[in-house]
């Protein structure tokens, strides 16, 4: 394939909605010995360390390593995993911490997401007014900070994972689309906007970016077709404030193609809907999956809060990944205190302390 010829795809990733109305294959509960393993290894871990300092989780989880495997395969293939059955109910919010870094380490290497670096990313609602209006009140604001609609999109990194701790008194519905389908579609009925799309855009660092770094990325393409995939990256949000940073507005075709994107993506025919229960960890491949969430209502105590906690994961030279260019995989990613792994965010602070 080239950019020249385009060709829809057929290939596990690019799966429809009813293709899961009956397998639940992507759903893994978590053995009885798996469970035994993680109690006994939060028993060791609870001594002080702070969950980056944990080394070798394999030596403690080692039923969990042929699952691991799995979990890589399916991820570059079909692109999610649903794992069910974390106990969150019986561990302190530091302990599932503990324990969903020890097993996300298994799979890649965990990476700081913000500009305060954190590694384990607490997703729940801090009274922030985000959308998608370019108003002042929405500049530099990210999503998983707020309560709202959110579109569909990636997080740049290689895999992200969603531990769900607490459920929200309504709404929070979590949903997932292939983004080979969404290509395959809009080929198939709209390739006048494909021009844009493997163009790409210039995406809003949301002021998260250190002094000296450029406020905007360099331009990222939503799709670059390969051989035998198509990779993607898309986050409405990040692009209109690329656009306005960069004093350069979308024009008319640009916005018609992003326009089109989001309206594909919310077929009911290819969303997946998630019921996250507490204790499910969602994994998702940024490359061929994007996630969305409906608004939600949360229960007036704090305490009761809907909370999820993030990983961003880096695979580092498992392919597809690896396969990536590094404006695909590092643009949208790595700058600031953003992209780090627990070792380089050590290093980075000792020397600033020093």
């Amino acid at each position: 394939m080239n950019l020249r010829t385009p060709a829809p795809l057929s290939v596990p990733a690019a799966w429809k909605a009813a293709n899961f109305v009956e397998d639940f294959s992507w759903i893994h509960q978590f053995s009885p010995q798996q469970l035994d393993e993680l109690r006994l290894a939060i028993s060791k871990w609870r001594t002080g360390l702070h969950f980056s300092e944990i080394q070798s989780p394999e030596r403690f989880l080692p039923s969990f390593l042929p699952l691991a495997k799995q979990i890589i395969e399916t991820l570059a293939t079909r692109g999610f995993v649903l794992l069910r059955g974390l106990p969150v109910h019986e561990m302190s919010d530091e302990d599932t911490a503990c324990a969903y870094w020890a097993i996300g380490q298994l799979l890649g290497t965990g990476t700081t997401q913000n500009a305060r670096a954190e590694l384990v990313c607490p997703v729940t609602n801090a009274d922030v007014d985000f959308g998608y209006s370019g108003s002042a009140s929405q500049r530099n604001v990210r999503g998983y900070m707020s309560n709202a609609d959110l579109n569909y999109h990636c997080d740049p990194t290689d895999v992200v994972g969603l531990l769900c701790l607490r459920k929200a008194k309504a709404g929070g519905e979590s949903t997932i689309v292939s983004t080979t389908s969404i290509y395959n579609r809009i080929l198939a009925q709209h390739p006048e906007h494909l021009p844009a799309l493997l163009r790409g855009f210039r995406y809003d660092r949301k002021g998260e970016e250190l002094s000296g770094e450029e406020p905007i990325t360099p331009r990222i393409p939503v799709f670059v077709p390969h051989k035998d995939r198509v990779s993607c990256r898309y986050a409405r949000s990040y692009i209109l404030g690329g656009a306005d940073k960069s004093k350069i507005p979308l024009t008319a075709s640009e916005r018609a193609a992003i326009d089109c994107f989001d309206t594909v993506a919310r077929d009911e025919e290819l969303v997946l809907k998630m019921a996250f229960e507490p204790g499910d960890i969602q994994l998702l491949n940024n490359f061929t999956t994007v996630h969305g969430r409906t608004a939600y209502e949360d229960h007036p105590e704090v305490e009761q809060r809907r909370l999820l906690y993030r990983l961003w994961l880096h695979l580092g030279g498992e392919r597809p990944w690896s396969d990536e260019s590094d404006v695909m995989r590092y643009a949208f990613a790595r700058f600031g205190n953003l992209g780090l792994s627990a070792q380089e965010w050590k290093r980075r602070t000792t020397q600033i302390e020093s």
